[in-house]
């Protein structure tokens, strides 16, 4: 059954693809961008049928145009409209989807439900676990709505078991994110858990102790922390596991574990998903965003008999991810089929891939842009480093940034004014200037932070022009 999308004119893809809107849409529920589009046409229809007898449609740029300022309009707190030029190319904050993903979420949003509908949204689930299933070299994947929910949803299968847990103090501590391990084991309170180690430091030794009947899993959390000798190995735990006969599951909760082995591209890649589970950790939970540049989602990749405890459970039958999501997770998905093309679609893979060369003739030019507004003093092109995740230790790679020193104002007093605005520019500061990261930025958003300087120097000019005003009519009077 083909797709038919309830718009009036064959502008769609031309609109949702113009370099002015895509970065806007990322960042907005597909729901809402059709609302706005609808709203767009429906009112250039009055301008095609006094001009039909002339043959004449309306413009592509001004249904552009139109279009971001009334997305702009329209956005609030729970759909924020943001750049992130911050220098994390994975962020649990906002999606970063490709084309096709990005069209399919806005397609499948637009389409009706119907029986036939739900058959192939069933399809495509089945179809996209396997796929990534493949891709992780694992048996099988469950997606639910998000990280934390998957990580519930672990948990209650455990506890439908009967069996325990083993989980480190130091893994219980509060994550770069503000989430707490705490907080998914309260929705879990007949799960046995048996805490080990130091709030700072865990052995292998503490681990063994904690071994012995009624314990079915260790959990492992890899985020903030780096092991770095305070830290025991995932093959330690393995090793000491089988020397004790003990049939337990090492359950991997990781912040990033992408598909494709990043090594190449930045200095410390982290592990892929096939990585961890050659290494012994039979579930791995990780953010669809994170992993494969995606919508936010949570993914476990585990045994089939894992995945069917974990079905079972009340998290996994109460929280899935709904179809307009899922439809962006299958395409995004299709892409990793070749490594190559990935590489230069997906967002992420794209930014992070992006050479050097490429990314200091946009900050040169960008630089020079910017200099030409009063509001900055001075703009110019320094060597950074970008991190793959929130997490330095899991991954950086080169970048350039635009050192930019603000005129009559303090560099935090700009960066605030910034991230208020509509978009928000999202930038890290010093005490003296605002560092913007090419590498976070694509290409075509480089004309939209030159935009957003435009409009705070216009902002600046009117009050300027205000109090001048006010202090004529006062001199008057």
């Amino acid at each position: 059954m083909p797709k038919q999308l309830p718009l009036p004119f064959p502008y769609f893809f031309e609109i949702l693809n113009s370099p002015r809107v895509k970065p806007l849409v990322q960042r907005v529920h597909p729901t809402l961008v059709l609302d706005v589009l609808k709203g767009v046409f429906d009112d250039a229809q009055q301008e095609v049928r006094s001009a039909i007898t002339e043959r004449r449609l309306p413009d592509p740029d001004e249904l552009v145009a139109k279009f971001v300022a009334r997305l702009a309009e329209l956005r609030d707190d729970a759909a924020t409209i943001a750049l992130d030029a911050r220098g994390r190319l994975a962020s649990t904050e906002f999606e970063r989807l490709a084309d096709v993903a990005l069209e399919e979420r806005v397609w499948r949003a637009a389409e009706p439900i119907s029986e036939f509908s739900r058959r192939q949204d069933a399809k495509r689930e089945s179809a996209t676990c396997s796929r990534l299933a493949k891709l992780a070299g694992v048996e099988s994947v469950v997606v639910l709505s998000s990280v934390t929910n998957a990580r519930i949803a672990v948990l209650q299968a455990l506890a439908n078991s009967g069996r325990g847990v083993v989980v480190s103090r130091r893994d219980m501590f509060e994550r770069e994110n503000g989430e707490r391990l705490e907080t998914a084991f309260e929705f879990a309170p007949s799960l046995v858990r048996r805490e080990v180690g130091a709030s700072n430091s865990v052995s292998t030794a503490d681990y063994e102790r904690a071994f012995g009947a009624g314990i079915g899993a260790i959990w492992r959390s890899f985020g903030r922390w780096r092991p770095d000798g305070r830290d025991v190995p995932v093959e330690d735990l393995t090793r000491a596991r089988d020397a004790a006969a003990l049939d337990l599951r090492i359950i991997a909760d990781v912040e990033f574990a992408p598909l494709l082995d990043l090594s190449e591209y930045c200095d410390f890649a982290a592990p892929t998903i096939a990585a961890r589970a050659r290494a012994g950790c039979e579930v791995v939970i990780c953010d669809g965003a994170q992993l494969i540049g995606g919508p936010n989602c949570g993914l476990v990749f585990c045994p089939r008999a894992v995945e069917e405890r974990i079905r079972a459970t009340d998290a996994a039958k109460m929280t899935k991810l709904d179809r307009v999501a899922f439809g962006a997770l299958a395409k995004t998905a299709e892409l990793y089929d070749q490594p190559t093309r990935a590489l230069e679609t997906i967002p992420i893979l794209r930014m992070l891939s992006t050479s050097v060369a490429n990314l200091q003739s946009r900050a040169n030019r960008l630089a020079a842009l910017l200099e030409t507004f009063p509001i900055v003093q001075s703009a110019r092109v320094i060597e950074g480093r970008s991190l793959l995740c929130s997490n330095a230790t899991l991954g950086t790679s080169a970048t350039r940034l635009v050192e930019l020193r603000p005129r009559g104002r303090f560099a935090a007093e700009l960066a605030a004014e910034l991230e208020n605005g509509s978009p928000k520019l999202l930038v890290r500061w010093t005490r003296d200037a605002l560092l913007i990261d090419l590498k976070t930025l694509a290409p075509e958003q480089d004309v939209l932070v030159a935009e957003v300087f435009e409009r705070i120097d216009s902002g600046k000019t009117d009050e300027t022009d205000k109090v001048e005003e006010t202090d004529k009519t006062e001199k008057i009077v």
